[in-house]
């Protein structure tokens, strides 16, 4: 169930959107190696790598508030039932589908370590809309015929799923301990996103502009007032850990 304002090709209202018969598919990969390069040095690689879609089509609802309201009504019954949306084998919004990491480490006789880890991650999309995947989108609510315009290769291109940018990160690690008079003494610290690089790493399609004639006027801008919502990583992050036990 998902909750939003909608100006569909039924009518405009704050909606419950409800779906039925909605399977996803999980599959995926993961292998990790580790190779020890001499008593200080140890090499790490990581990768995995999965397919995570939605496994069928599912029926779409949406329910309203009849109270109160005298005038604009969707229908005098406060649902809808919009039918199918067509969303198999659209990519689901579970973070990077790739993800690969190669990482050093050295480890000092002298009690004190460092690690380097570079990772890279692919593959990722923001969350879809499935209010625009349905017959309800076509149509024009002023007649409640399909836009002229609204073919299915407009409509395709106008909802092509683009997958998030792929980044880079490296993170370093690094500690020491010290044994005094029988006192534990212990440094520990990281810095994650070392280049402070800015990424992506969710969002979701928002379902506002619930009919083609809507979107592809509130696209026209190249700015448009209901795109995507996005969250961002952190940038360059660092922890400091100190440790004094007795």
């Amino acid at each position: 169930m998902n909750f939003f304002f909608a100006d569909a090709g039924v009518g405009s209202d704050f909606v419950q959107e409800v779906l039925t018969g909605l399977d996803k598919l999980h599959m995926g990969t993961e292998l990790g190696l580790e190779y020890q390069l001499s008593s200080a040095v140890k090499l790490t690689a990581v990768a995995a790598v999965g397919k995570y879609v939605y496994a069928s089509d599912p029926n779409v609802a949406i329910n309203f508030d009849t109270a109160g309201r005298e005038e604009d009504l969707i229908n005098l019954e406060g649902t809808v039932d919009l039918g199918v949306a067509k969303i198999k084998d659209y990519k689901l919004a579970q973070g990077p589908q790739q993800a690969y990491a190669i990482g050093i480490e050295y480890r000092d006789p002298k009690y004190w370590w460092v690690s380097a880890t570079t990772n890279y991650l692919a593959s990722n999309y923001a969350n879809i809309s499935t209010l625009t995947r349905t017959q309800s989108f076509y149509l024009d609510p002023e007649t409640n015929l399909p836009f002229v315009d609204a073919t299915e290769e407009n409509v395709n291109q106008a909802l092509a799923q683009k997958p998030l940018e792929n980044f880079y990160l490296l993170n370093l690690v690094g500690g020491k301990s010290w044994l005094k008079k029988g006192k534990y003494i212990s440094v520990f610290g990281s810095i994650n996103n070392l280049f402070d690089g800015v990424f992506r790493t969710g969002g979701y399609e928002q379902s506002r502009n619930g009919n083609y004639g809507q979107f592809k006027q509130d696209n026209l801008s190249g700015t448009p007032s209901f795109a995507p919502k996005y969250w961002y990583g952190y940038g360059r992050t660092y922890f400091l850990n100190l440790a004094y036990s007795f």
